[in-house]
């Protein structure tokens, strides 16, 4: 998802914390409906972000991390250059360390155009 949040990136708004939410993140995300579309009508893997997370930043339940991570797929998030990226037909090589008992981690990530 190309949300266009990176132009925010090196500055604190990048993790959308300010005077005017005490407390409360705000950035984009994925909605948990588009996920569970992306779920029924594709074959995707994976869903990648520029933001901080798959969900928008006040989320408080996580529903797009609770529907789409269980069901075998994998989310990327702070992905950087995706204003470089083609609409479609690009495919994407991620290549992650296994991280014993971890959730997450670093990746290093390049696209095929």
């Amino acid at each position: 998802m190309l949300s266009g949040w990176s132009e925010n990136l090196g500055t604190p708004a990048f993790r959308g914390a300010d005077a005017d939410r005490p407390g409360r993140l705000h950035f984009p995300g994925f909605h948990v409906e588009a996920a569970q579309m992306l779920m029924e009508a594709t074959d995707a893997a994976a869903i990648a972000v520029d933001t901080l997370s798959l969900d928008h930043g006040p989320s408080t339940d996580f529903a797009t991390h609770s529907v789409w991570l269980p069901s075998g797929r994998y989310g990327i998030e702070c992905l950087a250059g995706l204003e470089r990226m083609p609409a479609s037909g690009a495919t994407l090589v991620v290549g992650a360390p296994k991280v014993g008992g971890g959730t997450g981690g670093p990746a290093r990530i390049f696209a095929l155009v």
